[in-house]
């Protein structure tokens, strides 16, 4: 993990009219937006490696950025975003929360792969206190890609951060031209360029050609507020797995989590089951027998719909993954 100190970004920081422009941190992750693809494959984008280019690389591909903020970049890792876990979404939580102590500084821009850039955005709004605007973006095709996404995303991204009225909003998500809140927000469409979407409530807002535009606030419960831990330590995450209930599901891999935790073979143990029930939420008789097992033995079991998000209770407007992701945090303030 390259661990650089922050520096200036590209642009004419020693005019007078740039000093005036807000400051903007740009942390770079890696994912598809700083992938490449051969050459061969320019077009479509097919059988890219992601997480390649470096954040400097990126805005450099973004001209005209430098005219709405001024930037400090920092790559804090460059991987693929299937193979992210909690422990970055502390490091990103601990970058923001840094840079918002400076004094004079706007917002905080995120570079990140798009397949699990909702899980990381959820987890940063229940780490983070609304404040200075915090913005995830991604890209569905790699950089060299023709007609690339990730250089526009960036470069929307960079200007709701540096907007005064993001601030406050929680944790946002900007892709396509959208603004999304980090609840609601999900990769609804894996194959298209716009495959981010916020369910049935839609966008918080919009960035184009004639700026931000928000056209609703965030609804649903406020984000569950975690105490975010001291660098220092080296917090252990609590296990909390996902089962899914279908046709035939009899409860056999639950079992087996239960006998592999309580034989010591699952470390940390389990502590936790977030179930995707069929309809509304319902759960196949056999796996809830195993689940009643479950219970009995003090593991926590969360059902909700594998059709969509939660409604009503603690988890409204919650998938499946950000149940998961809330679960965790809560199980690590516990610890």
């Amino acid at each position: 993990m390259q661990d650089s100190p922050l520096h200036d970004g590209p642009g004419p920081d020693s005019e007078p009219q740039a000093l005036q422009l807000p400051q903007v941190l740009v942390l770079g992750t890696g994912g598809t937006i700083a992938g490449v693809a051969p050459a061969s494959s320019t077009a479509t984008g097919a059988g890219y490696t992601a997480g390649v280019l470096g954040v400097e690389q990126l805005l450099a591909a973004a001209p005209g950025v430098q005219q709405h903020a001024r930037l400090q970049l920092r790559q804090l890792c460059n991987i693929d975003s299937k193979d992210a876990g909690p422990d970055l979404w502390l490091q990103l939580a601990r970058e923001v929360q840094a840079w918002r102590a400076r004094p004079g500084v706007a917002g905080c821009v995120i570079t990140h792969g798009s397949d699990t850039l909702e899980e990381t955005a959820y987890a940063l709004d229940c780490l983070l206190e609304p404040g200075e605007p915090v913005v995830l973006t991604a890209a569905m095709l790699p950089a060299a890609a023709l007609s690339a996404d990730g250089p526009r995303n960036l470069f929307d991204a960079v200007r709701v951060a540096a907007d005064s009225s993001a601030a406050g909003r929680g944790v946002l998500c900007v892709a396509h031209g959208r603004v999304h809140a980090a609840r609601d927000v999900g990769k609804e469409r894996p194959a298209r360029i716009d495959a981010f979407g916020s369910g049935e409530r839609g966008p918080l807002g919009f960035i184009g050609a004639s700026g931000l535009r928000f056209t609703r606030q965030p609804v649903g419960p406020q984000a569950v507020r975690v105490a975010l831990p001291a660098a220092a330590l080296q917090p252990a995450w609590p296990r909390v797995e996902l089962v899914c209930s279908h046709a035939g599901a009899d409860g056999a891999l639950v079992r087996a989590l239960l006998a592999a935790s309580r034989a010591g073979m699952l470390q940390p143990p389990l502590q936790a089951l977030v179930v995707l029930g069929t309809g509304g939420g319902t759960v196949h008789e056999q796996l809830q027998a195993a689940l009643d097992e479950a219970q009995a033995a003090g593991v926590r079991v969360q059902v909700v719909p594998r059709t969509g998000p939660c409604e009503g209770g603690e988890f409204d407007g919650l998938n499946a993954v950000k149940v998961r992701v809330q679960l965790l945090l809560q199980g690590l303030a516990l610890a």
